[in-house]
């Protein structure tokens, strides 16, 4: 590749992560303002998600490529990395959940309701795919290889993993209310988690990994239940 490529390409990253921060923005966030047919809506965030994760390996793929290659070479490492991520998650997030099961022990968070109600309209492969695989990989994408991989070059670490999981937690929020903030508390403790992965064991991959993994087994549960 010519320098003047070279230039070109490092000059067009930037643009095309704002071009991906505006659309997953608008397309999660704003969409549900201008699409009230709930089928409609659920179907188009589906295909935002689809697009959007294959934006983001697009984007990251020299960082998605040299995390596969240190599962490659230091196989063990990786594992452990993986699995002692997973089971800080579960106990950190089970903790989490405690202040929202004692004081609001029957409420359910709205984004779970609304995930719930999306499997109506769904079917299990596409919410899987969607929702368990391209969702996951498009918020990692934003929140830990943006928030955290790309801004702490300008910004201390500490406080892009702070800033990173408060948003984490925020946009999975559907009301500011005591309820949802309680019910959200696990999204932070999670989002520390993945940005500590992705900080301290320098492969990209797993907390990609650890947070597809929590999303398709919950919704495996949804589908199973269903079917049932």
């Amino acid at each position: 590749m010519t320098t003047m490529n070279k230039t070109k390409t490092q000059t067009n990253v930037p643009a095309m992560l704002t071009v991906f921060c505006a659309v997953y923005i608008a397309m999660v966030k704003l969409r549900p303002l201008v699409m009230h047919n709930v089928s409609i809506s659920v179907v188009s965030l589906c295909i935002a998600y689809c697009l959007l994760g294959a934006a983001g390996i697009y984007l990251f793929r020299s960082r998605y490529i040299e995390g596969l290659k240190q599962w490659k070479e230091h196989t063990l490492r990786s594992i452990l990395w993986f699995v002692g991520g997973y089971i800080a998650d579960v106990i950190l997030v089970s903790l989490s959940l405690l202040p929202q099961m004692t004081l609001y022990p029957d409420y359910d968070g709205m984004n779970d309701n609304s995930i719930t109600a999306a499997a109506k309209y769904l079917p299990a492969f596409l919410m899987i795919l969607a929702l368990g695989i391209l969702g996951p990989v498009t918020e990692e994408t934003f929140f830990r290889f943006i928030l955290v991989d790309k801004l702490k070059a300008k910004v201390p670490a500490v406080l892009c993993v702070l800033i990173s999981s408060v948003l984490f937690m925020v946009w999975h929020m559907h009301a500011f209310t005591p309820q949802e903030l309680l019910a959200n508390l696990p999204k932070f403790t999670s989002g520390v988690i993945y940005s500590i992965i992705l900080l301290k064991s320098k492969n990209p991959t797993i907390p990609v990994l650890l947070h597809t993994s929590n999303n398709i087994l919950g919704l495996l549960g949804l589908v199973l239940n269903g079917a049932a």
